[in-house]
């Protein structure tokens, strides 16, 4: 009988501990509810508009680019192809003819060098 009644004081002590913990979460409970949560947005209020003007003077600088680089390409002149394709036409033209030049002066030498042979033996 002792035991059941030692166990009964336990359970009497753990239930009362229960109900203080219970009654305890409920007053934070209450005083949460009270509490108005509120976010300040100052600070990233002006870290936004800093960014946002930055960006702002990175695209005024990508148009003052673009629009210098498109007038630079206007300007350029760029030359037709049937131009092209007559200096390469003209360059390949001036090649060839060195190299017959050259091959004619060989040949020439070449003749030169036998006929003397022959006159003078």
């Amino acid at each position: 009988m002792t035991k059941i009644k030692e166990y009964m004081e336990l359970l009497t002590s753990e239930m009362e501990a229960f109900r203080d913990d219970v009654n305890r979460l409920e007053a934070i409970n209450e005083n949460i509810k009270d509490v108005k949560i509120s976010i300040d947005l100052k600070e990233i209020k002006t870290v936004l508009k800093e960014h946002s003007k930055q960006l702002d003077n990175q695209k005024e600088q990508q148009e003052r680019f673009y629009n210098r680089m498109e007038s630079l390409f206007q300007i350029a002149g760029v030359y037709p192809k049937w131009a092209v394709i007559t200096f390469i036409v003209a360059i390949f033209l001036s090649v060839v003819s060195l190299v017959y030049a050259y091959q004619i002066k060989m040949a020439s030498e070449k003749t030169s060098q036998i006929t003397i042979e022959k006159v003078i033996p």
